[in-house]
């Protein structure tokens, strides 16, 4: 991953921290987005004692601010040219059945969930184009300049494949991402930018034991899906050769406690 410039969601916490700690530790420069600063601040001293030449940058942006969105990816663009991944694992959750469930709500979910990655990924396209059309053999340069090859992973849910009682909203806004993918694909992928979906199944996370919590459920996160699995998962697929690309992964908990 040296030379390589990787833009993260949701990096406060979960699986974008993970995820923004892994990419920082095998060499690449990583910008760490999140709404909490002090985290993404603990963050970033950790990812310094690394032994690692990356580094992590991180910025407190909240995805559902349009104009905070567009004025990071600009600087971006302008301070570092390309982008070679961006990954989204930012989103809310909330949880309702449809005869309840509040339209605030509803759009609060859009808002995080979809607009606002919508929106950096168009706002991010001229440097993730430039990253995809370096010219190179494959390899680092001695200049430090990452390959050719430009890599978009989005973090969905299992609800986004089939949604369950309870969770029109949230299952709505992950439908509608698995569409912005497959559309994008298709749109930027003769540029050299891969876009892969992930579908995960239940994750140890925050946001999860308080899912366990609302369900009245037993949390054990030794059963679920560790947020380093996701890590793994993701320098992988971003390190497959370029002539290969993986769009849709579905990934589950190998014992089921749900």
């Amino acid at each position: 991953m040296a030379g390589r410039v990787a833009v993260v969601t949701g990096a406060s916490s979960g699986i974008g921290r993970a995820v923004a700690a892994r990419l920082a530790g095998d060499g690449a420069t990583v910008l760490a987005l999140g709404r909490d600063q002090a985290r993404l601040d603990a963050l970033s001293k950790e990812a310094a004692a690394l032994p690692s030449s990356g580094s992590l940058v991180p910025i407190r942006l909240d995805l559902t601010d349009t104009a905070a969105v567009e004025r990071f990816a600009a600087d971006t663009v302008v301070r570092y040219g390309h982008v070679h991944l961006l990954v989204h694992s930012a989103g809310g959750y909330l949880n309702s059945r449809v005869e309840d469930a509040s339209v605030d709500d509803f759009d609060a979910q859009y808002a995080a969930n979809v607009r606002g990655p919508f929106v950096l990924t168009q706002r991010l396209l001229p440097a993730l184009r430039a990253a995809a059309t370096i010219d190179g053999d494959g390899t680092v340069d001695s200049d430090g300049a990452a390959p050719a090859g430009a890599d978009v992973v989005v973090m969905n849910s299992s609800q986004g494949v089939r949604a369950g009682a309870g969770t029109s909203q949230f299952a709505a806004t992950q439908h509608a991402m698995r569409a912005v993918a497959d559309s994008l694909r298709q749109e930027i992928n003769s540029d050299g930018i891969r876009v892969v979906t992930i579908h995960l199944g239940r994750t140890a996370t925050p946001r999860q034991e308080a899912i366990f919590e609302r369900e009245g459920r037993s949390y054990r996160p030794e059963l679920l899906i560790q947020a380093e699995d996701v890590a793994d998962l993701v320098t992988y697929l971003v390190q497959l050769p370029r002539t290969a690309e993986v769009t849709e992964l579905h990934l589950r908990p190998a014992l089921k406690s749900y």
